[in-house]
């Protein structure tokens, strides 16, 4: 294994002996929160991952093992963001969905918000039973505006997605798998070895023939999509100028209960 691109809280691995590359989320006295900086890291990153032909399977883990993938977006941020820029946070976090090459997010602990809308843009999510998945920006005044009001439907169907973007309420690894949300479970003996498994099968695959999938299987609700993520970015930079939001994220801050005013 050798380290070939680092940043303060990234590092991108590729193994010798097979295709593949492991991108670690490091950053794990915050549980892995994704700061701006850091969307903008994942952007850069995926870039090299693209351009390497030594990398032919993308495997993303959190550093915080047992604990977390990612905790969300740095919510202290928000306050200082200015809100146009709000409408952009999709872009980075939609970085393995515009990969060419299969990713596959590797979940054990927290994914939460912002990190499980990363995890929603990858091709296979698989997780252990510590796993637990939430989207609870809507308890901070606020939406999942990185994708997660869209890929939600797409992977659950609009009753589920409801059940967790309208509530806030986390789900575990057992009914993330029911509802399609990820695609296994494994417990911990098996976990490691079932990853390194999905992996090594997907380094055997034909390239040409992978990306013309995965490009096929995005199509098919591509038009939908793009339209309804633009709807979304819009809906962030309303959501995200409001008292509401303010108040959502000094309370959590304070850590003390929101008082919300429909403002």
């Amino acid at each position: 294994m050798e380290i070939e691109y680092k940043s303060d809280n990234l590092k991108l691995e590729i193994d010798k002996d097979v295709p593949i590359g492991r991108l670690y989320i490091s950053r794990p006295e915050k549980l892995n929160a994704i700061t701006m900086a850091m969307r903008s890291e994942i952007v850069r990153f995926f870039d090299l991952i693209e351009s390497d032909d030594r990398i032919r399977v993308v495997v993303i883990r959190g550093v915080a093992e047992g604990r977390g993938f990612s905790a969300g977006g740095d919510i202290p941020q928000f306050v200082t963001v200015p809100v146009p820029q709000l409408a952009n946070l999709a872009y980075s976090m939609s970085a393995p969905e515009r990969c060419t090459k299969p990713v596959i997010a590797v979940i054990d602990g927290h994914c939460y918000g912002g990190g499980l809308e990363f995890a929603c843009s990858c091709d296979f999510r698989i997780a252990t039973p510590a796993a637990r998945f939430a989207f609870p920006e809507v308890t901070l005044g606020a939406l999942p505006g990185s994708g997660g009001t869209q890929r939600a439907v797409r992977l659950m169907g609009v009753g589920r997605a409801r059940a967790m973007v309208q509530t806030g309420r986390p789900i575990d690894a057992e009914t993330a798998e029911r509802w399609g949300l990820i695609a296994a479970v494994y417990d911990d003996a098996a976990f490691a070895s079932e990853a390194q498994a999905l992996a090594l099968r997907m380094a055997k695959q034909p390239t040409r023939a992978l990306a013309a999938i995965k490009r096929l299987v995005d199509a098919s609700v591509a038009g939908e999509m793009d339209a309804q993520m633009a709807r979304e970015a819009k809906a962030q930079t309303e959501v995200g100028n409001s008292r509401d939001t303010i108040e959502g994220i000094m309370a959590f801050i304070q850590k003390r209960d929101a008082r919300f005013t429909g403002q």
